[in-house]
């Protein structure tokens, strides 16, 4: 087995072939870069695409040419929500990042850090005292 991957660069391609795959159709928008020139981005030809996209030469802001090919968002009427596709977003309170720190303070006293910290202080003076 490990003779047949040698040479292969692992993890650098897909061992997968695509024979046999679909793929989505796709639309290909331009979007007019306010530099004179024109940004081309594809996308799947269901997808609604942005009014504006960042011009990948230089950051600007280009603005969607719309044509009648363009698909656009359905207009919902007052008070009726999006339909929602793909995962739902977490809900409750935001998680707050600990430093290691606070995570230690949880687990273990002031005072326990203290006698830790002269054992292994008293470890490394021995060690250097035998060399």
């Amino acid at each position: 087995m490990a003779d047949n991957l040698r040479g292969s660069r692992m993890g650098a391609t897909s061992l997968e072939n695509v024979r046999g795959a679909v793929l989505a159709d796709t639309l290909t928008h331009t979007y007019e870069c306010p530099a004179g020139h024109d940004v081309r981005v594809t996308m799947a030809a269901d997808a609604v695409p942005p009014n504006a996209w960042a011009c990948p030469n230089h950051g600007r802001v280009s603005v969607l040419v719309v044509t009648p090919q363009t698909p656009q968002a359905p207009v919902l009427a007052e008070g009726e929500e999006p339909p929602t596709t793909g995962r739902q977003r977490k809900t409750g309170p935001p998680r707050v990042s600990k430093t290691p720190w606070e995570m230690l303070l949880e687990r273990r006293e002031i005072s326990d850090l203290d006698e830790l910290l002269t054992e292994r202080l008293g470890v490394l003076k021995a060690r250097r005292t035998r060399q």
